[in-house]
Protein backbone atom coordinates (compact mmCIF):
# COMPACT_ATOMS: atom_id res chain seq x y z
CA UNK A 1 0.00 0.00 0.00
CA UNK A 2 1.46 3.16 -0.86
CA UNK A 3 1.13 6.23 1.45
CA UNK A 4 0.03 8.99 -0.37
CA UNK A 5 -2.00 11.60 1.32
CA UNK A 6 -2.39 15.62 1.21
CA UNK A 7 0.85 17.32 2.00
CA UNK A 8 -0.70 18.35 5.16
CA UNK A 9 -2.23 14.72 6.71
CA UNK A 10 1.04 14.72 8.94
CA UNK A 11 0.67 17.98 10.56
CA UNK A 12 -1.90 17.30 12.49
CA UNK A 13 -0.07 14.86 14.78
CA UNK A 14 2.80 16.89 14.97
CA UNK A 15 1.09 20.48 15.57
CA UNK A 16 -0.69 18.57 18.41
CA UNK A 17 2.41 17.21 19.60
CA UNK A 18 4.52 20.80 19.96
CA UNK A 19 1.35 21.68 21.77
CA UNK A 20 1.22 18.88 24.33
CA UNK A 21 5.29 19.57 25.08
CA UNK A 22 5.06 22.38 26.78
CA UNK A 23 2.56 20.73 29.02
CA UNK A 24 4.29 17.38 29.25
CA UNK A 25 7.47 19.23 30.42
CA UNK A 26 6.10 18.97 34.11
CA UNK A 27 8.22 18.14 36.86
CA UNK A 28 5.66 16.26 38.80
CA UNK A 29 5.86 13.33 36.84
CA UNK A 30 8.44 11.28 35.17
CA UNK A 31 7.98 10.16 31.54
CA UNK A 32 7.30 6.30 31.22
CA UNK A 33 7.97 4.54 28.05
CA UNK A 34 4.65 3.25 26.32
CA UNK A 35 6.08 2.05 23.07
CA UNK A 36 8.73 2.05 21.30
CA UNK A 37 9.86 1.60 17.46
CA UNK A 38 13.43 0.18 15.74
CA UNK A 39 15.21 -1.07 13.15
CA UNK A 40 16.78 0.86 9.80
CA UNK A 41 16.71 3.52 8.74
CA UNK A 42 19.57 4.91 5.79
CA UNK A 43 20.86 1.03 6.66
CA UNK A 44 21.68 2.34 10.34
CA UNK A 45 19.99 0.53 13.67
CA UNK A 46 17.75 3.33 15.21
CA UNK A 47 15.24 3.35 17.97
CA UNK A 48 12.86 5.74 19.27
CA UNK A 49 11.22 5.64 21.97
CA UNK A 50 7.01 6.16 22.63
CA UNK A 51 6.29 8.60 26.06
CA UNK A 52 3.67 9.35 28.17
CA UNK A 53 3.85 11.91 31.11
CA UNK A 54 0.57 12.52 33.14
CA UNK A 55 -2.23 12.76 30.83
CA UNK A 56 -0.57 13.82 27.92
CA UNK A 57 0.94 10.86 25.22
CA UNK A 58 2.36 10.04 22.23
CA UNK A 59 0.76 7.31 21.19
CA UNK A 60 -3.18 8.25 20.87
CA UNK A 61 -5.90 6.97 18.96
CA UNK A 62 -9.74 8.01 18.40
CA UNK A 63 -12.55 6.00 17.32
CA UNK A 64 -15.65 7.25 15.15
CA UNK A 65 -17.65 4.28 14.57
CA UNK A 66 -15.64 1.76 12.35
CA UNK A 67 -13.19 4.71 11.43
CA UNK A 68 -10.33 4.50 13.67
CA UNK A 69 -7.11 6.85 13.97
CA UNK A 70 -3.83 5.92 15.53
CA UNK A 71 -1.33 8.60 15.67
CA UNK A 72 2.56 7.43 17.36
CA UNK A 73 5.40 9.41 17.67
CA UNK A 74 8.70 7.98 19.09
CA UNK A 75 11.74 10.15 19.67
CA UNK A 76 15.65 9.56 20.00
CA UNK A 77 15.50 10.00 24.34
CA UNK A 78 12.65 9.47 26.36
CA UNK A 79 13.56 12.39 28.46
CA UNK A 80 13.52 14.93 25.55
CA UNK A 81 10.85 15.17 23.13
CA UNK A 82 12.85 16.87 20.50
CA UNK A 83 11.23 16.73 17.11
CA UNK A 84 14.48 16.22 15.29
CA UNK A 85 15.00 12.85 14.32
CA UNK A 86 11.60 11.60 15.69
CA UNK A 87 9.87 9.51 13.96
CA UNK A 88 5.88 9.56 13.27
CA UNK A 89 3.31 6.82 12.40
CA UNK A 90 -0.50 8.12 11.32
CA UNK A 91 -3.00 4.93 10.78
CA UNK A 92 -6.49 4.98 9.70
CA UNK A 93 -8.59 1.84 9.92
CA UNK A 94 -11.93 1.41 8.72
CA UNK A 95 -13.52 -1.28 9.98
CA UNK A 96 -10.33 -2.69 11.15
CA UNK A 97 -8.40 -2.53 7.85
CA UNK A 98 -5.22 -0.15 6.80
CA UNK A 99 -6.61 2.86 4.22
CA UNK A 100 -4.50 5.37 5.31
CA UNK A 101 -1.20 5.92 7.02
CA UNK A 102 1.45 8.55 6.56
CA UNK A 103 4.78 8.12 7.94
CA UNK A 104 6.79 11.59 8.86
CA UNK A 105 11.11 11.82 9.96
CA UNK A 106 11.99 15.39 10.51
CA UNK A 107 15.26 16.10 9.44
CA UNK A 108 15.06 19.46 10.68
CA UNK A 109 14.34 21.27 14.37
CA UNK A 110 10.77 21.72 13.08
CA UNK A 111 8.19 19.54 11.60
CA UNK A 112 8.09 21.58 8.19
CA UNK A 113 10.19 20.63 5.56
CA UNK A 114 12.74 19.49 5.00
CA UNK A 115 11.49 15.71 6.22
CA UNK A 116 11.74 12.26 5.14
CA UNK A 117 7.42 11.37 4.20
CA UNK A 118 5.77 8.60 3.07
CA UNK A 119 4.11 10.92 0.94
CA UNK A 120 4.91 10.05 -2.87
CA UNK A 121 6.91 6.94 -1.61
CA UNK A 122 6.85 3.49 -1.74
CA UNK A 123 6.35 2.06 1.54
CA UNK A 124 4.28 -0.48 3.17
CA UNK A 125 2.53 -0.55 6.44
CA UNK A 126 1.58 -3.84 8.47
CA UNK A 127 -0.07 -3.84 10.99
CA UNK A 128 -0.09 -7.03 13.17
CA UNK A 129 -2.25 -5.87 16.17
CA UNK A 130 -5.06 -3.42 17.38
CA UNK A 131 -6.20 -4.72 20.14
CA UNK A 132 -8.60 -2.22 22.47
CA UNK A 133 -9.43 -2.83 25.97
CA UNK A 134 -11.30 0.12 27.74
CA UNK A 135 -8.81 3.26 27.31
CA UNK A 136 -5.83 1.52 25.65
CA UNK A 137 -5.39 -0.26 22.55
CA UNK A 138 -2.16 -2.36 22.04
CA UNK A 139 -0.67 -1.68 18.35
CA UNK A 140 1.65 -3.18 16.88
CA UNK A 141 3.45 -3.64 13.28
CA UNK A 142 6.20 -2.80 10.68
CA UNK A 143 6.44 -0.14 8.16
CA UNK A 144 9.25 -0.62 5.79
CA UNK A 145 10.51 0.71 1.92
CA UNK A 146 12.24 4.12 1.10
CA UNK A 147 10.86 7.36 2.23
CA UNK A 148 10.74 10.54 -0.18
CA UNK A 149 12.84 13.56 0.53
CA UNK A 150 10.61 16.76 0.79
CA UNK A 151 12.71 19.95 0.60
CA UNK A 152 9.88 22.58 0.92
CA UNK A 153 6.39 22.81 1.97
CA UNK A 154 4.40 22.67 -1.39
CA UNK A 155 6.89 20.78 -2.99
CA UNK A 156 6.60 17.30 -4.51
CA UNK A 157 8.64 14.59 -2.09
CA UNK A 158 11.24 12.99 -4.26
CA UNK A 159 12.15 9.20 -3.68
CA UNK A 160 14.98 9.20 -5.56
CA UNK A 161 16.51 10.97 -2.65
CA UNK A 162 14.87 8.95 -0.16
CA UNK A 163 16.34 6.86 2.80
CA UNK A 164 14.98 2.89 3.19
CA UNK A 165 13.09 2.08 6.52
CA UNK A 166 12.22 -1.09 7.88
CA UNK A 167 11.04 -0.61 11.57
CA UNK A 168 9.28 -2.86 14.02
CA UNK A 169 6.53 -0.24 16.07
CA UNK A 170 4.91 -1.76 19.34
CA UNK A 171 2.79 0.73 21.41
CA UNK A 172 -0.09 0.92 24.31
CA UNK A 173 -1.84 3.75 22.92
CA UNK A 174 -4.33 6.11 25.27
CA UNK A 175 -7.93 6.65 23.46
CA UNK A 176 -8.85 10.54 22.76
CA UNK A 177 -12.44 11.14 23.67
CA UNK A 178 -14.14 14.44 22.55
Amino acid sequence: MKGRHTQWMWLGPLVLLAVAIPAAASPLEEPEITGKMAGLLDGQEREWFIVSQGADSNATFTETGDHVQIDLVGFTEPDDWRVRDSLSLSITLVEGEVVEFDVLHPIGATVMPPVFTSDDASVRLTLHTFDVEGSKAHVAGRVEGILALQTALGEEAIEGEGIGISVEFGAEASRIEY
